[in-house]
């Protein structure tokens, strides 16, 4: 009788194990071929242009924004005020990308480039002066080894609605310790688990670090489903 349940506890430990590794396994962001021109910077030329103060005036509302749809599907939104400058947000009909601009009070263009919808700026911003010459060209996906395309392909695995509200990413990058990091909220899945998440991505190992499931209508409570 010792025997057989000395042979099932050995069973029951190595049956055990694969489990356990699966649970403590690191996960890694694949990496897709970086391409030099994507997508997203061709939606933002480096040209002059003004904002149309005396339009936007016309058609504001009472929370100073004027939206409207282009003719190619386009939703745009515009709001500011004279005393600090303007800003117009355009968001592309089908796409994920929004472009991004700032206008001076004069309105002359101040800054412009594209953001993951509007949370996350991302590659080649343009900056101006007042009179509208262009003074700088930066590149922020430079500091960075994952692409914004990685991050969007591991949303689309995890089954998360890139369009929804409660999807957003964000990236830092310090230039004392050259440390990068990634940031993801969305609703879906996270391996075999489903609900709300928030996972940390450490930029250069392209390692998951830290996966959190949120829980309750408010977010009021947290569960560490992962922490390297």
């Amino acid at each position: 009788m010792r025997k057989i349940l000395a042979i099932s506890l050995i069973c029951v430990i190595f049956s055990c194990k694969p489990q356990d590794k699966k649970q403590t396994e690191i996960e890694k962001i694949k990496h897709y071929k970086m391409e030099r021109n994507e997508r997203y910077n061709e939606l933002v030329t480096k040209d002059f242009e003004t904002f149309d103060i005396k339009r936007f005036d016309q058609n504001k509302n009472e929370n100073e924004d004027y939206v409207y749809t282009l003719p190619n599907g386009s939703r745009v939104r515009e709001f500011g005020y004279k005393e600090r400058g303007y800003f117009s947000q355009i968001f592309p009909k089908k796409s994920v990308f929004t472009i991004s601009k700032g206008f001076y009070p004069n309105s002359n263009i101040k800054d412009k480039g594209p953001s993951f919808k509007d949370n996350c700026e991302i590659g080649i911003w343009y900056e101006f002066d007042e009179k509208g010459k262009l003074i700088k060209e930066i590149d922020l996906d430079k500091p960075f080894k994952i692409a914004i395309n990685d991050i969007i392909e591991f949303l689309k695995k995890n089954e998360a609605d890139l369009f929804s509200n409660f999807t957003s990413i964000k990236r830092s990058y310090d230039e004392k310790t050259k440390q990068a990091t990634w940031s993801l909220v969305y609703r879906g899945k996270y391996k075999d688990n489903s609900g709300m998440f928030v996972i940390d991505i450490d930029d250069s190992s392209a390692e998951v670090v830290k996966v959190i499931k949120i829980l309750g209508k408010e977010g009021e409570k947290e569960i560490i489903f992962y922490q390297k």
